[in-house]
This record gives C-alpha cells, sequence and structure tokens, in this order.
C-alpha cells in the first residue's frame, strides 16, 4: 500500500486513540476523519474506517466502513454505524470486526451494505 498516506493527524480521544487523518491515495485527498492505522487492502477496494463528529458530544458521533475502489478512487461509505470499531477481515461484504479500537477482543461479524 504504498500509495496511501494521512496527512494533519490527531488524536480523537485523549487516552491513547484512535488517530485520525486526510486519506491520500496516489497523492490525492480522498476524505478525511480516517482512522489511520486500521485499513484493509483487497482485491478491488481498500477500506477504511471514517469517523463522524455529529457534536462534542462522545456518545453522538460514530464510525462507519469506507470502501474506495482502487481503480476509480470512488468512495462509499457503508449504512452501518459503529460506537468503536476495529476491522479484522472483510470477506464477500462480511465485516468481521472487534468492538474497540484494537484486535484483542472476541471478533463479530455483520452484513455490510454500501
Amino acid at each position: 500500500m504504498e500509495n496511501i498516506t494521512f496527512e494533519n493527524e490527531y488524536q480523537i480521544i485523549n487516552m491513547g486513540g484512535p488517530w485520525i487523518g486526510d486519506l491520500i491515495i496516489k497523492q490525492k485527498k480522498i476524505e478525511d476523519y480516517i482512522i489511520i492505522d486500521n485499513f484493509l487492502e483487497k482485491e478491488d477496494f481498500y477500506y477504511f474506517i471514517r469517523y463522524f463528529e455529529v457534536s462534542k458530544k462522545q456518545k453522538d458521533n460514530y464510525f462507519s466502513v469506507l470502501r474506495v475502489n482502487k481503480e476509480s478512487l470512488e468512495i462509499r461509505t457503508s449504512h452501518e454505524r459503529f460506537d468503536k470499531i476495529y476491522i479484522e477481515n472483510i470477506e464477500d461484504k462480511t465485516l468481521y470486526f472487534c468492538k474497540g479500537f484494537h484486535n484483542q477482543l472476541p471478533v463479530d461479524n455483520i452484513q455490510l451494505t454500501f
């Protein structure tokens, strides 16, 4: 994933992360508010986690999965919302994830819709 970088990185929860930033692919800004240390590369797509800051209250904010087409760089955001998420894997639109910001928790799965 040599074409992927992040800029303007900062921490959103002041207890060790997660860190987010602007997603840059092939020197083009794709999206902002992307978690910088948890993403996957699959055959045709990259998968990232995007943070949505609805208000200054943490309970109002959420995360969703962002899918980026590797060729066209078209982005889609999943309809599913998460309080916390760590992507373990994605196979055939099934997301395998942990309900936290690390992979030290049990793995759940859900069907993603974009």
